[in-house]
């Protein structure tokens, strides 16, 4: 208490100890006042992440491919505005596995949020999976990273497309099937879906090429780099395709020949 009264008729009786003084308070309370910001920032994360994915969920709602136009070019329709084809619904991945050879992961929506099965599933940066069971609340999803897993792949720069699968190996590879010799394929090309999977638009992000090598003399093996890195992945989309059941209706009638 002695030390503290002697410091304050120090301060207060001289200028300069005063200015000094001052100096070290402003830079000891900025630091704090840095660290504590900081600190608040960091406790805010888990806000801001879930008010991003609700940002990216609304912008892709209003990106143009998930609207198409009817064709008037041979016919005259009295509504040629654009219809809305795909709805995006924000989810988060509450559980899973990336280290088994069948994974699996488990998003918070389920049947009463109108998740439903072989809806796509994307995440931040690519194609994630597709719905493979729901509950009242919950859904499982067969990621691209379980051996079930199929999709038509193409590649963005000249629309050559095959069967993407996983090998079993590696979380962050996945491997690319039936396309043939005459290809030109490059290392770092990047894939994306091709459309002609029922579920998912056309144009998501898929991966790039990491390594290839010819198999059986008339198609390449191709080793493909996700984009989506599934140890990271929290926030996803869940993809409804209003025009689905249309369209397998239609489908449903072609006779199936021995």
């Amino acid at each position: 208490m002695l030390e503290g009264i002697a410091i304050f008729l120090l301060l207060r009786d001289n200028y300069v100890q005063r200015v000094a003084f001052a100096k070290i308070t402003g830079a000891l309370s900025g630091n704090i006042h840095e660290r504590m910001s900081v600190w608040r920032s960091y406790f805010r994360l888990y806000e801001i992440n879930d008010q991003l994915s609700n940002e990216n969920t609304g912008l892709r709602n209003h990106d143009s491919m998930s609207f198409f136009t009817p064709d008037t070019s041979s016919a005259m329709i009295a509504d040629t505005i654009s219809r809305r084809k795909y709805l995006y619904m924000a989810a988060k991945v509450i559980n899973g596995t990336v280290n088994k050879q069948y994974n699996y992961l488990t998003l918070d929506r389920g049947d009463e949020q109108q998740v439903s099965e072989d809806m796509a599933v994307i995440g931040p940066d690519g194609i994630v999976g597709v719905i493979y069971g729901v509950s009242d609340n919950f859904a499982i999803v067969l990621p691209v990273i379980n051996r079930n897993f199929r999709i038509s792949t193409k590649f963005k720069k000249n629309n050559y497309y095959g069967s993407l699968s996983w090998n079993g190996h590696s979380y962050r590879h996945a491997e690319l099937n039936e396309i043939p010799l005459h290809v030109p394929v490059e290392m770092g090309d990047t894939l994306i879906v091709s459309g002609y999977s029922s579920s998912f638009p056309t144009g998501i992000p898929v991966g790039t090429v990491s390594r290839f090598e010819k198999k059986d003399g008339n198609f390449y093996t191709i080793e493909v780099l996700l984009f989506t890195d599934f140890r990271k992945l929290y926030h996803v989309s869940v993809v409804k395709d209003l025009m689905q059941q249309e369209q397998d209706s239609l489908e449903f009638l072609i006779p199936n020949y021995p």
